[in-house]
């Protein structure tokens, strides 16, 4: 039986001294008679660090040396089967890799440069072209430096206090759209959001191992609802309160706190750096969503005006 949801998977890049990586096709199963990089799904009761091992030491029979998460591929089986496959850039292991038949009929070492007659699978074959820069067979890992994001987090905010601060005062506590929001809600949801994420970023390094929990709109939106809305003087002040305490958390983490990651229960694992940077997309999206009310507000300013003009 096929199941309703995708299946975790922790998927090994091997990368030997020479650059080559490590190859095999399946045998049997949904996925038989194609080649990918080895992997293997991960039980209810591991997580996908311990899962890699258990494929490196029980299935390929050698001993796991240094690795790193390096990126999420999708998968999809002749079954319909989905897998999230987290894939983890392996170095360095101990003794001579060795497979079951029963599970692999063959299994080579290749460059990336040399992987274009092997009947890969279509999605592997795609993230593979994006992992390896240019000709080059060594793997392209994503790396969040603590500039690289304070930068973003300050370019985003600048973007959206700038879309907020272009409605007329008069207008920011009016819904200016079809959902009923006004500016001043999208100030407190933004606030409430960076304060969520820089929370559960700290959680996550805190907690090796915790599964990120996904910060509920809905829920937010019938709470929020429910109470005064703040003034937009308290809200601002409360803005500068939340972006002080992330970019001073921010600041003085080092580079490997950044680069590690957490498990995430749609996108199987992320790495701390880029839940930091999802306040910057957040601050961006919903700048989006003050111009369309930047624009809602002129006309409504318009059709005043010209009800103030008739006689």
């Amino acid at each position: 039986m096929v199941q309703d949801g995708p299946q975790l998977a922790s998927l090994a890049l091997m990368v030997r001294g020479d650059s080559k990586s490590l190859f095999v096709r399946h045998a049997a199963g949904p996925f038989a008679g194609l080649w990918s990089l080895p992997f293997v799904g991960v039980a209810d009761v591991e997580t996908a660090e311990d899962a890699l091992e258990r494929l490196l030491r029980d299935y390929l029979h050698v001993e796991p040396g240094p690795y790193e998460f390096l990126d999420t591929v999708y998968l999809t089986a002749s079954t319909d089967e989905r897998f999230i496959a987290n894939a983890f850039t392996c170095v360095d292991w101990q003794g001579e890799v060795q497979f079951p038949a029963s599970l692999f009929d063959d299994a080579l070492w290749a460059a990336s440069a040399d992987i274009g007659g092997l009947n890969l699978m279509p999605e592997l074959r795609e993230w593979l072209t994006t992992v390896f820069q240019g000709d080059s067979s060594e793997p392209a890992l994503a790396a969040y430096t603590n500039e690289e994001i304070l930068a973003q987090l300050v370019e985003a905010r600048g973007e959206f206090l700038a879309a907020y601060d272009a409605i007329p005062r008069h207008l920011r506590t009016e819904a200016l759209n079809e959902d009923g929001w006004a500016p001043l809600d999208v100030l407190a949801h933004a606030i409430d959001v960076e304060a969520y994420y820089r929370n559960e970023v700290r959680r996550c390094v805190d907690e090796p191992g915790r599964t990120w929990r996904q910060f509920n709109d809905d829920v937010w939106k019938d709470l929020y609802f429910l109470r005064p809305r703040d003034d937009e003087a308290t809200l601002r002040e409360r803005m500068d309160i939340v972006r002080t305490e992330t970019r001073t958390w921010v600041q003085y983490q080092p580079p490997e706190t950044l680069n590690s990651y957490a498990n995430h229960p749609e996108r199987g694992v992320v790495q701390i750096g880029d839940r930091l940077a999802k306040i910057a997309a957040h601050d961006r999206d919903h700048a989006g969503q003050l111009r369309e009310m930047a624009v809602a507000a002129t006309l409504r300013s318009a059709a005043d005006e010209y009800e103030e003009d008739q006689p």
